[in-house]
């Protein structure tokens, strides 16, 4: 899929679940006014439920573009989208490039920089076991001293 199919099939989805804005960034469960602007009805003639189930942003897109009915119980629902044409749109419209190839260029740095790094040494360690039967032969020694 293009970009401009994908923003196109989103667009589609949100206006068929007549999703708003106070929708989006609302909380399921919590009244939403699909007209904040019109001031002529009462408030609470206009308040209707959240669109969405979910709480967070990837959620709520997961819930918008789930193949059938949506299950807040599958982690992964399959999706009306494949992943590589998401993720694509993600990088092309919605990604600062520069400040992700810098993180994705330091995590391969730290990456590989870990697997040069020479084995380590084993340290020689001090001998910590203790001879309780010398222990018991210093313990004699001292009471007799005393």
């Amino acid at each position: 899929m293009t970009d401009d199919q994908i923003e196109k099939l989103i667009w589609g989805e949100i206006q068929k679940r007549d999703v708003t804005f106070s929708d989006m960034i609302g909380l399921p469960n919590q009244g939403v006014d699909p007209n904040p602007e019109e001031k002529t009805s009462l408030d609470k003639k206009r308040i209707r439920s959240n669109r969405f189930q979910e709480t967070f942003g990837c959620d709520r897109m997961m819930e918008l573009l789930c193949v059938g009915k949506y299950n807040p119980y599958d982690d992964r629902p399959p999706l009306k989208i494949p992943l590589q044409d998401l993720f694509s749109f993600w990088w092309n419209r919605c990604v600062e490039k520069d400040l992700v190839i810098e993180e994705v260029l330091d995590d391969l740095y730290q990456y590989f920089t870990e697997k040069m790094r020479p084995p380590e040494k084993e340290r020689e360690q001090m001998d910590i076991t203790i001879d309780f039967d010398r222990l018991s032969l210093l313990t004699t020694e001292i009471e007799r001293a005393a």
